[in-house]
């Protein structure tokens, strides 16, 4: 049965759809509903490791909310900013040079597929499916808008708009945006009204005017909430300054995974430092990753004066992935996998860094021995963390007198890191999400919005939360199986010419194949159709051009799924060279069973699409 789906859309970024998202998860699941998150699109250098790669932090929030174990079905598509013109693309929590390299324009077209494909395959495992969409749904110069209407039309799904009052403009972004969105307009279940401050009484006279003008009926206001929760994008929070010593977070330009520090706000006076200055007094500084150290390395010059009088004074530096190789002695780049060249670090660590193509994504535990000075407390704690880097040469964990620099993000998110360091814990990641959807249902006319999604009859009770699994372990870790995938096996695709094989074949691969084109160009008709199927094609797959020799072609190929076309070409192909085709044949069969050892991979993890 497919499940229902509501879709959170917002006036303008930074409104609250992920917190919103986050909180009624956790609602519809204390209602015994199986509930899970999507977000098509994220935008975003905030990422967590889950089984199968990456996928943006805010959805591995909202999965924890939901009680489910978080997976890249939920955030299909992360786009890294590496600069103002050029991301690097996570498809299905792994990493495609390929995509990545293309523009916006050019790779919108290889992304609609699989996107819908993770959606259904959520909306069939789930009984109700959450979607978070991504800035504003009316930007209609973006049309057809992939995050927002596209993705709430292939779910059918019913909205909620939000707006921030404390932006100020609200009422005019709520009817602003209801006029805009035209034919979609009957989606729309509720407003909500967040982050607001002051006496509620001089806000409720817009909720007359809004469903007068507009028939939507706006569902309540969620005051401005004391919570912490890790951030989707780090450059618009602003951390509230707890009780506690002052902590300073060094926001250079391409800073990443700052959501890790979000306990920080309760546990110290955190400050994010753009200056030297903002960090002057500190009591720890702490290096956050980067996206593009090469870029960042000028900026933290200005700030290597400060960090060498903290060290000389024995107070801690706590320097995190893309921090920890900025203090190295050197970033070598030489395939331009960030930014081609050799950048000297700032030399306060004794290591030389160079960036690879394969990029290590991996969860960690460890337990922490040797430490000494201010970090020895930490002696004897098992942790939990991730890795998520292109950079090799450094340690998992290094000390420098009281520079502790390392590999593993996550460290001070771990309860028994806090209470070392800080003398306490901060509130837990749980704790926070109870508020959160205890705030949702005390302020918000949540049975309007049952009504609405057709939610009947009685809570049941809560089910047991899932186990999440442990993430794959290892640099080279590869996408996890999906129950949705086509079984391992042969699948031989008939049909007369033109009449759409090719197609059926790459939506039956998926984004990660491996093509054997048996085809030859001898003349113009043929040529045309090759470059008409290269066009077609995913920019994710890998290309084998082979017209005679399959058996040999199949053990060069990089995936597990392999499409062959097509066989009435490469029959020909054998006949006209005197080659018998049964022994070909046979030959092909013959390497498709045979175990193998490219990668680990047996013949179990084979699936061959074949087409004549």
């Amino acid at each position: 049965m497919k499940a229902k789906a509501l879709i959170i859309w917002g006036t303008g970024s930074g409104v609250g759809k992920s917190f919103l998202t986050a909180g009624l998860l956790r609602h519809f699941r204390r209602l015994g509903l199986r509930v899970a998150p999507f977000k098509a699109q994220n935008m975003s250098n905030h990422s967590r490791v889950v089984a199968g790669g990456e996928m943006a932090s805010a959805q591995w929030v909202q999965a924890q909310a939901a009680g489910v174990p978080p997976e890249p079905r939920m955030n299909p598509v992360l786009l890294k900013p590496m600069g103002e013109r050029a991301s690097q693309v996570i498809l299905l929590g792994q990493v495609s040079p390929e995509l990545s390299r293309l523009s916006w324009a050019e790779r919108r077209a290889h992304l609609d597929g699989v996107v819908q494909e993770a959606l259904a395959g959520l909306l069939q495992d789930y009984e109700l499916v959450v979607i978070e969409g991504a800035g504003s749904p009316v930007e209609r110069n973006l049309w057809p808008d992939l995050p927002n209407l596209k993705v709430a039309e292939w779910a059918k799904a019913k909205a909620l708009l939000v707006a921030d009052v404390d932006q100020g403009g609200s009422l005019a972004a709520l009817y602003g945006t209801w006029a805009l969105l035209g034919e979609h307009r009957p989606r729309l279940v509720g407003f909500i009204l967040n982050k607001f401050r002051g006496d509620l009484e001089l806000l409720k006279p817009a909720y007359r005017l809004l469903q007068d003008w507009t028939g939507v009926p706006v569902l309540g206001t969620l005051p401005m909430l004391g919570l912490e929760l890790p951030e989707e994008d780090g450059f618009r929070h602003r951390p509230r300054p707890g009780p506690g010593p002052k902590v300073a977070v060094l926001r250079y330009p391409h800073a990443s995974n700052l959501d890790e520090f979000w306990p920080l706000s309760e546990l110290a006076h955190l400050v994010h430092a753009r200056t030297p200055k903002e960090a002057e007094g500190a009591w720890l500084l702490i290096l956050p990753g980067s996206r593009l150290p090469s870029e960042d390395l000028p900026w933290l010059r200005d700030f290597l004066p400060l960090i060498q009088n903290h060290l000389a004074q024995n107070k801690p530096v706590l320097a995190v992935c893309g921090g920890a190789e900025m203090l190295s002695e050197s970033i070598l780049d030489e395939e331009g996998v960030e930014k081609r060249g050799l950048f000297p670090g700032l030399g306060l660590l004794p290591f030389q860094v160079r960036m690879e193509k394969a990029k290590t994504v991996f969860g960690r535990r460890v337990r922490l021995e040797g430490l000494t000075g201010f970090w020895g407390s930490l002696n004897g704690l098992q942790v939990e963390g991730y890795e998520i880097h292109h950079g090799q040469g450094l340690p998992l964990l290094h000390q420098e007198g009281s520079l502790l620099a390392t590999w593993l993000h996550g460290l001070l998110e771990n309860p028994g890191v806090q209470r070392a360091l800080f003398g306490r814990e901060a509130r837990g990641l749980e704790e926070a999400l109870q508020e959160l959807a205890d705030a949702l249902e005390r302020h918000l006319d949540l049975k309007a919005l049952h009504r609405a999604l057709g939610l009947f009859g009685k809570a049941k009770p809560l089910p047991s939360m899932p186990q999440s699994p442990d993430p794959p372990q290892g640099p080279l870790a590869s996408r996890s199986p999906d129950p949705h995938d086509p079984r391992p096996g042969l699948v031989l695709l008939l049909g007369g010419a033109k009449s759409g094989k090719s197609r059926h074949a790459q939506n039956l691969a998926g984004p990660f194949a491996t093509l054997i084109a048996t085809a030859e160009a001898r003349d113009e008709e043929m040529a045309e159709r090759i470059a008409r199927h290269r066009a077609e094609r995913p920019p994710t797959w890998e290309i084998l051009e082979e017209p005679l020799d399959l058996a040999g072609a199949l053990t060069k190929a990089r995936y597990p799924t392999v499409v062959v076309d097509c066989l009435t070409l490469w029959v020909s192909n054998l006949l006209e060279k005197g080659l018998d085709p049964l022994e070909e044949a046979k030959r092909f069969l013959e390497a498709l069973f045979a175990p193998r050892s490219n990668e680990a991979r047996s013949c179990k993890d084979l699936c061959v699409r074949a087409r004549v």
